[in-house]
């Protein structure tokens, strides 16, 4: 698939820029977490991810930098890991989570979202999104590059 490449609208030169200011930060990061209390099966969660990325322009949305010159444009599907964790407790699903949340991206980076799935000693679990503000802006107003 070829891909196009756009300019920047003002709000994502906007998040760009404080981005380069605040480099090196989590500034621009979004994290939560879903909790499923039934015992998770994590190959349906997995491609139930996949699906929604798969049919979803912002979750595959990327930057590419050239000089003093930045673009965005949509990269095609590809499957990505999604490690899994077990935790003892929803005290250290807090503590997984914040340290997600505190975990910079960098924006030429393959991926502006990381998922993490978690299992608890009784078998409920979920998983852990952490994307950037730029994902975040794209899902909110449903923009298509």
């Amino acid at each position: 698939m070829k891909e196009n490449f756009y300019p920047l609208t003002a709000p994502q030169k906007s998040i760009y820029a404080t981005e380069q200011y605040f480099a090196n930060t989590a500034i621009n990061t979004i994290c939560g977490y879903t909790f499923i209390t039934d015992v998770v099966d994590f190959d349906v969660l997995q491609r139930a991810i996949y699906e929604m990325v798969k049919s979803n322009d912002a979750m595959r949305f990327r930057l590419a930098e050239d000089g003093n010159s930045v673009s965005q444009f949509v990269r095609s599907f590809e499957p990505f890991p999604i490690a899994l964790v077990d935790l003892a407790s929803k005290e250290d699903l807090e503590k997984k989570a914040l340290e997600m949340a505190n975990t910079p991206f960098i924006q030429t980076s393959q991926y502006l979202f990381q998922f993490l799935f978690f299992r608890l000693p009784d078998g409920s679990g979920g998983f852990i999104v952490n994307v950037h503000h730029f994902i975040r802006g794209l899902l909110v107003f449903g923009v298509n590059c």
